[in-house]
């Protein structure tokens, strides 16, 4: 199981602020996973404010890979 930070970037105020997790319970690789995530984060912590952008980070790797805007 891998797990994601979801952050929303704040343009107006210039900053960025953790909002929550999501999790990944695929055991194997389907066709883009992280991209996968992102929208399911983007639909779980949706915002009415067009001037915040929401991206992940995946927590449980050696490297963090920072996702967004898909």
């Amino acid at each position: 199981m891998t797990a994601y930070t979801v952050y929303r970037v704040e343009h107006l105020n210039n900053r960025t602020v953790k909002i929550g997790k999501v999790l990944e319970r695929r055991w194997g690789e389907r066709n883009n996973n992280a991209a996968d995530m992102l929208r399911l984060a983007q639909i779980k912590y949706a915002t009415s404010s067009i001037d915040s952008h929401i991206f992940i980070l995946r927590e449980s790797s050696s490297k963090n890979f920072l996702l967004g805007d898909v």
